[in-house]
């Protein structure tokens, strides 16, 4: 009885295991390095007992069936999965820490890494996310990208909003943007990004 009891409990938990992976499956494409689009179902991500988990490869299932494939960042232009849509750029700090106010964008150098477009224009609003080691939640770095400019900028300091000082810098060439951002008018990145693209330069 016993035996029957835990066979059933190790049944259950490795069918609800295996209901979480497909469910992790969403609606998207890859975009390979050879620029060619793939349509079907991702996953970057799988929900776990404990939180969401990262994936370092994507997975992808063709459409109409085939065999389903893993991709490392340096295999991937971009990819979307449902809404969301991720550039892969290799970046490499401008100083020592990790979280650095300034990142280059540099093709062949530097760490492949996904970043989600929030918001595309004359200046991008990205977002750069991890899991969190100690409760297994999901984190998010903001940062500003103009144009094809090889420099990112960190758009937020974490609990203390925007980085003001750095932002305002970074905008010299629309002083009425600054004015914003120094008197506090706009208090979260996609407001600065919106002000940007609708009326500077």
């Amino acid at each position: 009885m016993i035996k029957l009891f835990l066979f059933l409990l190790l049944n259950g938990f490795f069918l609800s295991l295996a209901v979480l992976g497909q469910k992790n499956y969403t609606p998207g494409y890859v975009v390979l390095i050879s620029g060619d689009t793939l349509r079907g179902q991702v996953m970057d991500r799988r929900e776990t007992f404990t939180g969401t988990e990262l994936l370092d490869k994507i997975r992808f299932k063709p459409e109409g069936g085939g065999l389903r494939r893993k991709y490392r960042a340096k295999k991937l232009l971009a990819y979307r999965a449902n809404d969301n849509i991720y550039e892969r750029h290799q970046l490499r700090p401008k100083g020592i820490s990790l979280l650095d106010a300034y990142y280059e964008i540099v093709p062949n150098g530097g760490e492949p890494v996904f970043l989600r477009v929030v918001s595309r224009g004359k200046v991008t609003y990205y977002q750069w996310e991890w899991v969190d080691p100690d409760d297994s939640t999901t984190d998010t770095a903001d940062y500003f990208r103009k144009g094809n400019e090889p420099l990112l900028v960190r758009a937020t300091q974490g609990i203390f909003g925007l980085k003001r000082k750095n932002l305002t810098e970074y905008f010299q060439d629309c002083p009425s943007l600054q004015e914003k951002i120094q008197q506090k008018v706009f208090k979260y990145p996609f407001e600065v990004a919106n002000y940007y693209n609708q009326n500077c330069r």
